[in-house]
């Protein structure tokens, strides 16, 4: 990303400076700082919907690519130093699509004051926000692979805000989250090496909904900078309060935000550019035009860039300024998850080549070891059968090898080269000669 980008706003200029300072990508550090913004949001500000008719969630997945020991885990250490208040998030590692679900909510017993009885529970609101990092995709490939996980998909799910849980007949162990009552940051450590995990899910669209960075800093000083000085000037003040506890309990209890419960869902605005971008991008897809897959929710990222940055600005409606950074963003996004499918295709190739190789060289080595035990067999034979050494023909001896047949003319001609073996009679093949031990 390019100075200009950073030089557009102190917030984004202190970001750039501290990384630096830090010895961290800048574009590595500013993901990882929208995404805890993303978390300090209250479930009920939402996206407005600039197509269709749902509200979008700010829900917001980052993808960090480096090697190992590149920095993944240094610049979310930079980012909590820079932002430490999230709210109280929990802050852990997704293990199952359940597991999530248990994150937000648990079963609670039902007073008997307030009419429950013996074992009877209810479902409580533990947190309404949670911020997940995945050290190492690997991590969650491992989760992904066992059987009837069902985590990539609650995943999908969580971006959009969707509801999180389960219907279970045993009431008990019952755990629905509601739609737009949860806020949920994830931030992925992705080796180029290991992103099958994530590619192969193309069809799920789970690597579509990731904002994209990479640990690299080409423009990085060779003098390391002093750190900008004071805090981030990030104002926060426009976001809202959260929901009060009991509100939270009555739409956990209720499975719905809809209704008489006192929440209420607060839409941020957008400029009309933003909305026009929109609508062309979704009337191509209506006329057929193809869109490449990994691209198919490029705008909602957009959105929900857009809508972080004004937050940190202290704004609950979003600038066209704020849409226009978002999109220079979105393209160094979508070049580091391209350059990342492409160094992981290249590596596919390598360890694909070198299985063939591997491959080659086991196949020979069999097949010389084959011809070996051949040459003792046809030694032995004749040294049994001709001890006059008056000749036996190739296909006699062939037949005296049994299993070890199919190697007997090559290991016939071996021996006639290196001397072991005298013809006594010419034919036109291995099989119609006559051979003998020779004298």
């Amino acid at each position: 990303m390019n100075n200009e980008f950073f030089e557009a706003r102190p917030v984004l200029r202190y970001i750039r400076d501290y990384a630096r300072a830090s010895r961290i990508a800048p574009m590595t550090l500013l993901v990882d700082v929208l995404t805890r913004v993303s978390v300090v949001a209250p479930p009920n500000v939402v996206l407005p919907p600039l197509v269709g008719a749902a509200p979008g969630s700010l829900n917001m997945f980052v993808a960090v690519v480096g090697g190992p020991g590149s920095g993944k885990g240094i610049a979310s250490a930079a980012a909590a130093q820079l932002m430490p208040d999230i709210r109280g998030a929990v802050t852990t590692q997704p293990a199952s699509g359940e597991g999530l679900a248990a994150i937000y909510a648990n079963r609670v017993p039902i007073p008997e004051e307030e009419g429950g009885h013996k074992g009877e529970t209810r479902i409580h609101c533990v947190t309404p926000r949670a911020l997940l990092s995945i050290e190492e995709i690997g991590a969650l490939g491992g989760a992904s692979s066992r059987q009837g996980s069902t985590v990539l998909p609650t995943l999908c799910s969580a971006w959009s805000g969707e509801p999180l849980g389960a219907f279970n007949k045993m009431e008990s162990n019952r755990l629905t989250v509601p739609a737009h009552a949860y806020r949920l940051g994830l931030t992925v450590g992705v080796q180029p090496a290991a992103a099958s995990t994530l590619f192969d899910g193309v069809g799920t669209g789970l690597p579509q909904r990731f904002l994209w960075a990479e640990t690299i800093d080409l423009q990085a000083p060779e003098h390391r900078p002093d750190r900008p000085a004071g805090s981030l000037p990030c104002d926060l003040s426009a976001i809202p309060c959260d929901p009060q506890p009991n509100t939270l309990d009555a739409i956990y209890q209720a499975g719905t935000i809809r209704g008489a419960l006192g929440y209420t869902t607060i839409e941020l605005g957008f400029p009309d550019e933003a909305y026009r971008e929109s609508d062309m991008r979704r009337l191509a897809v209506l006329h057929g035009a193809g869109v490449q897959p990994l691209d198919s929710h490029a705008m909602q990222v957009k959105a929900k860039v857009s809508a972080l940055l004004a937050l940190m600005d202290g704004r609950m409606t979003v600038s066209v300024e704020d849409w226009q950074l978002a999109g220079q963003i979105m393209d160094e996004s979508t070049r580091v998850r391209d350059r990342c499918l492409e160094l992981m295709h290249s590596e596919m190739q390598r360890q694909k080549a070198d299985y063939i190789a591997d491959s080659d060289e086991a196949r020979a080595q069999a097949e010389s070891r084959k011809l070996e035990t051949a040459k003792r067999s046809v030694l032995s034979q004749l040294e049994r059968h001709d001890p006059g050494h008056e000749g036996i023909k190739g296909y006699d001896i062939s037949r005296m090898l049994g299993r070890n047949g199919k190697s007997a003319y090559d290991a016939i001609e071996a021996l006639y080269e290196a001397g072991e073996l005298d013809m006594i009679l010419d034919g036109d093949r291995t099989s119609n000669k006559m051979w003998a031990l020779s004298s």
